[in-house]
């Protein structure tokens, strides 16, 4: 029975993001604009750059930099999260930590809870890692994609 549940999670839970997101976008976010980039200028990044690192991300998961959404594949990149219902739901939970609250986290924070509950002291390390690194909310990584990734991630992550 559980892996059934399992098995009808993975396919749901996927699907109910893609089918939200848009909705998301256009109701909240109107005014949110798409970055100047896609995924013949990523390629072009020098090599170490977080441009060049978000290409590999995005090549590797064989998806494409999507318009108005690049921050969120930026943040899979700067937190380490890869791709599947469970990091997406521990990204969110980082990202919560961080002080993201938008409507999109806290709901994203909610279903997890729900559906995935075997995962809820990971989400809560993953929420205490996020208070760990300076607020990303307001960064432009669209101007950082030049930007030496790890330099970047030494400065984001704050000091004692």
């Amino acid at each position: 029975m559980y892996q059934k549940y399992c098995a009808w999670r993975e396919w749901f839970l996927p699907l109910m993001v893609e089918n939200l997101k848009k909705t998301y976008i256009n109701l909240l976010h109107p005014n949110r604009r798409a970055w100047n980039e896609n995924m013949s200028s990523l390629s072009q990044y020098p090599h170490g750059s977080l441009g060049s690192i978000l290409y590999s991300f995005l090549i590797e998961g064989n998806i494409k930099l999507e318009a108005k959404y690049e921050s969120h594949d930026v943040y899979h990149v700067v937190a380490g999260y890869g791709l599947g219902i469970v990091n997406e739901a521990r990204l969110f939970f980082f990202l919560l930590g961080n002080g993201k609250y938008s409507p999109s986290i806290l709901g994203s924070v909610l279903v997890a809870l729900v559906f995935i509950p075997e995962h809820w002291s990971t989400f809560y390390k993953d929420y205490k890692r996020g208070k760990l690194y300076k607020p990303l909310k307001n960064l432009d990584f669209e101007e950082l994609l030049p930007y030496n990734f790890r330099d970047l991630i030494l400065w984001l992550v704050k000091e004692d």
